[in-house]
């Protein structure tokens, strides 16, 4: 018998829900790598190492680009060792980096701390809790991602301010290290005891044993990585995930900078950030749902003009009104964009080589992240401003959600032969 099958077999409740619960705690626990997280942190650290917002935002695009190289490769250790030691491993690795960010001295130390915090929870812990969730769910995998994506909407609202708290009676090197210890004493032993490979390993069914939602059963796709790639509506998902990180992260990066310039003050900021998570969250609850009713490349013109209102607000308008509009449109396009990214690559390609898959979407989709805060912080730098940068951004989001109408589903393939769509 596969060890642990007893044990999960004897529990009172169908393991798929563990699961599900587990992985949303895994995404909770990325935000120390967030953009979210790290905006609270950017200031003081700046500040106090003497360094440039320039130089940060390139030392935040190099550090991201760097932890994201490893993700195909992730990706892959996925697919052949399973999502629990993976997971262990990279838990682990998350609560070093944060310790690591506590003891930067030095704008070096800073690039590799950020390479560290990035690589750590956004192309390791966030990856292997997405993954592990869409093993266990197939037909209801559209509410099973909203619901594991309500987790790092959760922490997007909950975390900055317990942060900011930290940074304020600990300073920030102090801050990093209570988050180190309560990424060791949570998501550490959660993955370690309650993480498993796909369900019918143990005689366990997908779903939690839920019965598909009305009019959704359908038979499941096998995509390999290369027949995935050569999909028009892999390109899409990873042109709709390179925009929102790219702009998304450069807004938010930036979010007390920009209402600054708006005239609103630190502390409202701060609230204007657990509004836009608290929008993320009903936002991606309500796509999730909509993905077991419609497909993913549906959804995507949704989230990209949400994004696009988000970025035209800055430049159109100021004071309190419009930023608390631009924090609901901003918050809508993040949980619409994070359910999609969540649910869409395995609903179009299957569990089999899903790792391999996710991980090389991963390197474009977080390959945003790298990039996109430069333009913002160069823009700021050279102008004082950010019209040129999100006036490009609104025109590259209506594109990506136009491109949505054109793009087919996939046919699945015939083993040994590519794909088309």
């Amino acid at each position: 018998m596969r060890p642990g099958v007893a044990v999960i077999k004897t529990f009172p409740i169908h393991h798929g829900w563990l699961i599900l619960a587990s992985g949303t705690l895994g995404a909770f626990m990325t935000v120390p790598g967030q953009t979210a997280g790290v905006s609270v942190f950017f200031d003081p650290v700046t500040a106090d190492l003497g360094v440039s917002r320039s130089w940060a935002s390139i030392a935040y695009a190099a550090g991201t680009l760097a932890g994201i190289l490893p993700a195909p490769l992730i990706g892959r250790w996925i697919d052949r060792k399973g999502p629990r030691l993976t997971g262990t491993i990279l838990a682990t690795a998350l609560a070093l980096a944060c310790g690591f960010m506590a003891l930067v001295d030095s704008a070096a130390m800073l690039l590799i701390g950020f390479g560290l915090l990035r690589g750590t929870a956004i192309g390791g812990l966030s990856l292997v809790s997405q993954h592990v969730i869409n093993l266990w769910f197939v037909q209801r995998r559209g509410m099973a991602a909203a619901a594991s994506s309500l987790g790092l909407a959760a922490g997007s609202m909950l975390l900055p301010p317990l942060f900011d708290l930290l940074v304020s009676l600990h300073g920030w090197r102090g801050a990093y290290l209570a988050i180190a210890l309560l990424v060791a004493v949570t998501i550490l032993p959660v993955i370690a005891i309650v993480f498993r490979d796909r369900p019918e390993k143990y005689g366990l069914t997908v779903d939690a044993g839920l019965a598909p939602a009305a009019g959704t059963a359908r038979a499941e796709p096998s995509f390999t990585r290369p027949q995935a790639l050569a999909t028009g509506v892999f390109w899409l998902l990873c042109a709709a995930g390179f925009l929102m990180n790219a702009i998304g992260t450069g807004l938010l990066l930036n979010h007390f900078s920009i209402m600054a310039t708006a005239g609103i003050q630190r502390w409202q900021a701060l609230q204007l950030l657990s509004l836009l998570a608290g929008v993320q969250a009903v936002a991606t609850l309500a796509t999730g749902i909509m993905l077991d009713r419609w497909e993913p490349r549906r959804l995507v013109p949704l989230a990209m003009f949400m994004l696009a209102v988000a970025c035209a607000l800055p430049v159109l308008a100021a004071g309190g009104s419009a930023s608390w509009l631009y924090a609901l449109c901003l918050g809508g396009a993040y949980g619409a964009q994070q359910a999609i990214n969540a649910a869409g690559y395995a609903q179009y390609f299957g569990r089999d080589h899903l790792g391999a898959i996710r991980g090389a979407s991963y390197v474009f989709g977080l390959g945003g992240a790298a990039f996109g805060p430069l333009p913002f912080a160069v823009s700021a730098d050279l102008t004082g401003a950010y019209t040129t940068v999100l006036l490009l951004s609104f025109v590259l989001c209506l594109a990506c959600g136009a491109a949505a109408i054109l793009i087919r589903r996939p046919a699945i393939p015939t083993p040994g032969t590519p794909a088309h769509g």
